[in-house]
Parts: C-alpha cells; sequence; structure tokens
C-alpha cells in the first residue's frame, strides 16, 4: 500500500503548461501530519490569546469593582460613625431616664457585651475582594455588629423605664417638685438661723420666698387641701395658711398668704394657683414660708425642687 502511488496533476487555465505531483501514501500521510500539527499549533496558540484577553480584561474589571467597593465601604463607615454618634446621645439620655425613674445605671460594657471575635472570616472565602477591601468590610461589619447590641440594649432598658415609670408615675405626680413662687427670692433657708423679730438663733423649718404682695402662689404637686387657716393673730405664728396632703407621707405648708384660692377637701394639681404672697402673720414683708413634711417631719425644701 505505502508503494502506491498517487498523481496529481495541476494547470493553468491561461496557459498551455502541465505539472504534476506524484505522491505515494507514506508522504501524504507525513504532509497530513505536519498539517494537523500546525493547525493544532495555531488553535491552541489562538485559545491562550483569547484566554489571556478575557482574563485580564476580567481582572480589570474585578479591580474597578474593588476599588468601588473600598470606596462604599469607605462611605459606609463614616455613616456608620455618624450614627454611633446618635447611639451615644440616646445611651445618655437612657442614663438620664434610669436616674428620673430610680433605676440602676448601664454600664457601658454590658451595653457592648458580646461584640467581638474575628470578623474578617466572615470575608476569607470572598476570593475576588482585596486585602484592603476584607479588611474595610470586617471594620464596618465589627461597627454595625457593636451598634446593634447597642440598639438591642437600649430598647430593653427602654421597655424598663416604660414599665417604671407608670409605676412611679402616681408617686411622681404626688411629689413636690417645683418652686411655689416661680420668681421668688430665697431670703431664708431651710436650718437654723438668726430669727429677726427675737434675735435668736432658732430652726426655721421652710424656705422664704420674698415676692410682691398678691403674686401667685402654685402647688408644689397634685394632692388635697387637708387645712386651710384664714383667721390669725397679727405678728404671730403663721397667719393665713394652706396645707396640701399629697399622700405617700409627704405634706407642703404655704404660709403668711394675702389670699386663700382653694378649700380644703379640694383636689388641686401641680401648678395650681392655690393663694397669693403676703406678710399675715408673724413676717417683716410679703413672701411666702413654704414648708416640706415627710411623716409629719419637715425637711429641707429645696431637695424637692427640680431646676
Amino acid at each position: 500500500m505505502w508503494n502506491k502511488q498517487v498523481k496529481i496533476i495541476y494547470f493553468s487555465f491561461g496557459g498551455s503548461e502541465v505539472r504534476q505531483i506524484t505522491l505515494n501514501w507514506k508522504k501524504i500521510f507525513s504532509l497530513s501530519a505536519i498539517v494537523l500539527t500546525l493547525l493544532l499549533i495555531f488553535v491552541s496558540g489562538f485559545i491562550e490569546l483569547t484566554t489571556d484577553f478575557f482574563h485580564n480584561r476580567q481582572i480589570t474589571q474585578l479591580s474597578r469593582a474593588n476599588s468601588q467597593l473600598i470606596t462604599l465601604l469607605d462611605e459606609m463607615s463614616a455613616k456608620v460613625e455618624q450614627v454611633e454618634t446618635k447611639v451615644q446621645t440616646l445611651e445618655k439620655q437612657d442614663n438620664d431616664l434610669r436616674i428620673f425613674v430610680d433605676l440602676p445605671q448601664i454600664d457601658s460594657d454590658v451595653r457592648k457585651l458580646g461584640v467581638g471575635g474575628n470578623a474578617q472570616t466572615a470575608y476569607m472565602e470572598m476570593s475576588a475582594l482585596t486585602e484592603n477591601a476584607r479588611n474595610n468590610a470586617s471594620r464596618v461589619k465589627i461597627l454595625l455588629d457593636n451598634l446593634e447590641q447597642r440598639i438591642h440594649v437600649a430598647q430593653k432598658s427602654r421597655d424598663e423605664i416604660i414599665e417604671k415609670y407608670s409605676e412611679n408615675l402616681n408617686v411622681i405626680r404626688h411629689t413636690p417638685s417645683i418652686r411655689p413662687v416661680i420668681n421668688g427670692r430665697v431670703t431664708d433657708r431651710f436650718g437654723y438661723r438668726l430669727d429677726p423679730m427675737l434675735d435668736k438663733v432658732r430652726p426655721h423649718h421652710g424656705l422664704d420666698l420674698a415676692a410682691a404682695r398678691g403674686t401667685p402662689i402654685y402647688s408644689a404637686a397634685d394632692g388635697i387641701v387637708c387645712r386651710v387657716v384664714q383667721k390669725y393673730t397679727p405678728n404671730k405664728g403663721y397667719g393665713k395658711l394652706v396645707e396640701i396632703d399629697h399622700g405617700y407621707g409627704i405634706k407642703t405648708k404655704y404660709a403668711h398668704l394675702y389670699k386663700i384660692l382653694v378649700k380644703p377637701g379640694q383636689k388641686v394639681k401641680r401648678h395650681t394657683i392655690i393663694g397669693q404672697v403676703g406678710d399675715t402673720g408673724r413676717s417683716t414683708g410679703p413672701h411666702l414660708h413654704y414648708e416640706v413634711l415627710k411623716e409629719e417631719n419637715p425637711v429641707n425644701p429645696e431637695i424637692y425642687i427640680l431646676d
């Protein structure tokens, strides 16, 4: 078979010259192998070039995406830090409210409890991200976890505050907390003092607030008027007097009044006008003598006045 020959005759239509090539099967197979090899080399080179092109193009796209992601993460980080500032403000307000309703403070470590660990492990399998992008993503995740925990604690704290406030609301309404004469000037405080009429050191059981005659006097808290004194002896005692029972063992007295505007048994609210400043009884000038009694014992009224 290998000795058999194949004759190829070729000529040009424009001329009369005829040529021929004689090949045996061995040469034909050799030439075919060479052509196939060259074809395979060409195809392989073409595939490699095409692969490199698309690979480089993909790397460029991923690089651009990483750059955009890093920018986005930086923006997110800045916004998270802004939110953290607001959360800090809320936490301070939360602590103030807990003081107001007589609840213990929450330690800052407790608010952040459970935050930690290696957040970067969540991104280790994302090989398309650059190290910088993974670091930024981990930092943002830590901040978000931190905020999530603190917000959760704050929400639970607000629930406690609301519950405690509801329990205390009635007590709060009935606890003296305002200055009965809004712009009254303090002339004498609770404690021992030199009595201006006796020229002796004697205990002073209340707070004296000087103001013009007729200045309104307000109830310091909700309660019931339990005592009203209209008749008095000049230059002696409390003069015209109003006493209010606020419940929970607390009472308030308002003395030396010019005019009384309430009656015994009348329910009053905080800021109800109960009378007017005067100088009845033992007094050197128009003022309000204001007392707070706890379980019938005089206490310093200023500890009950909230600025």
